[in-house]
């Protein structure tokens, strides 16, 4: 407050505006380390000290702290629904029903793999390697690996269109790295592997889960070898490979593109795709031809069962979770059900989800405030370009 002179009112001073912070969290300095010495420590050094990793994750920082805080939002939103839905927005019951079933755990512990026994009646209704396309398409559609997978994007060589493109695929690790390099982390990883797949077959009630274990590995093993290696997937030219539909017979004769084409929704829609590694089509060709049909079935069961595993019945959730997560990436714990429902909905129906949650937690002055951040930012970016000597105004 502010006191006028003599006997005058007492005067309100202005509302002061609020310091504004420059974002550095220098509470996590560690001013032991000089900066010359280990510049990384000084900045973090606090930080790393006082701050565990979440047993729930396999690494932590400011932007997982961000997530998990729009985690509880959405948390709260969704839970409003279990008790109320408007209505007149279809999505907010999509959303409810989605997390709700989720949820029933005991509901699915009295289910087992009853929910995919249909996908299992497709995949045991081959008759004939050529079908192997049209079953490739649908388990595309529906998110489940297989030998390659298709995309849909901007053109790397004309950004006004859009093109489909075909990658490798089909390992059930992370990477062809996985399968053939040999050091000891590999090695290991391949072991655990290995265990898993038996493990997840016998609790789905194969009676030959170690050979068919055994036959996935080896199979998979066969398709990273004729994969290419990350370095080549970094270059550009040579994954950009356009070919005609008419031209990938070529290719991959064994491969009944025409179905695989007209099941995808592609055919008639364009006459070409990108291919991003034509050797790894030539080898997959070959590949098909020498394996049985009963090898490819046990492998396509195999991928369908353990991609919707995080969604079955308590003892697959377990299983999955204790190879993908603990034994390949070292984390102890899996997620609060809770979480894993919320990425569910997140993951099928986010745009909605996102809706109400920009309605409820990102009000006009906050969408204000980053505009003007925004633009602030392309004023800094402005007045560093134009004053660069080596580029020239045209540039």
């Amino acid at each position: 407050m502010l006191f006028g002179c003599g006997k005058g009112p007492e005067v309100q001073a202005p509302s002061a505006a609020p310091a504004l912070l420059s974002g550095i969290a220098v509470q996590y300095f560690d001013p032991a380390a000089r900066p010359q010495d280990d510049f990384y420590k000084h900045i973090n050094g606090k930080w790393l000290a006082d701050t565990e990793i979440p047993p729930d994750k396999g690494s932590y920082g400011t932007f997982m702290m961000l997530r998990d805080e729009a985690e509880a939002k959405l948390h709260t939103i969704i839970d409003d629904l279990q008790k109320s839905v408007d209505a007149s927005d279809p999505d907010q019951q999509k959303i409810a029903d989605l997390y709700a079933s989720f949820m029933d755990e005991r509901a699915l512990d009295g289910l087992g793999i009853k929910p995919l026994a249909g996908e299992f009646a497709k995949i045991d209704a081959l008759k004939d390697k050529k079908e192997i396309a049209g079953l490739i398409a649908h388990l595309n559609e529906i998110s489940v690996t297989a030998p390659f997978s298709p995309a849909v994007h901007q053109d790397a060589r004309d950004s006004t269109k859009y093109v489909f493109d075909l990658e490798q695929d089909g390992l059930g690790m992370p990477d062809r790295d996985y399968y053939l390099a040999d050091d000891d982390k590999m090695k290991q990883a391949r072991a655990h592997y290995a265990e898993h797949v038996q493990k997840m077959l016998e609790l789905a009630g194969d009676k030959a889960a170690t050979a068919n274990a055994r036959d996935i590995v080896a199979l998979e093993t066969q398709l990273a070898k004729i994969q290419w290696t990350k370095v080549e997937l970094r270059n550009p030219i040579k994954t950009y490979n356009k070919v005609e539909f008419s031209k990938l017979a070529g290719i991959a004769p064994s491969i009944d593109w025409s179905r695989y084409l007209t099941d995808t929704g592609v055919q008639g829609k364009t006459d070409y795709l990108v291919v991003g590694e034509p050797t790894y089509l030539r080898g997959l060709d070959q590949l098909l031809q020498k394996t049985p049909l009963s090898t490819w079935k046990t492998y396509f069961r195999w991928h369908l069962l353990s991609d919707f595993a995080p969604y079955l019945s308590k003892p697959f959730v377990d299983e999955h979770f204790a190879f993908y997560g603990t034994a390949l990436r070292g984390i102890p714990q899996n997620r609060p059900r809770w979480k894993r429902g919320i990425s569910l909905v997140e993951n099928s129906i986010g745009e909605a989800l996102g809706k109400m949650y920009v309605a409820r937690y990102f009000p006009p002055e906050s969408k204000a405030r980053m505009d003007g951040l925004v633009k602030n930012l392309l004023a800094a970016y402005s007045a560093d370009i134009n004053t660069l000597d080596w580029m020239s105004a045209e540039t």
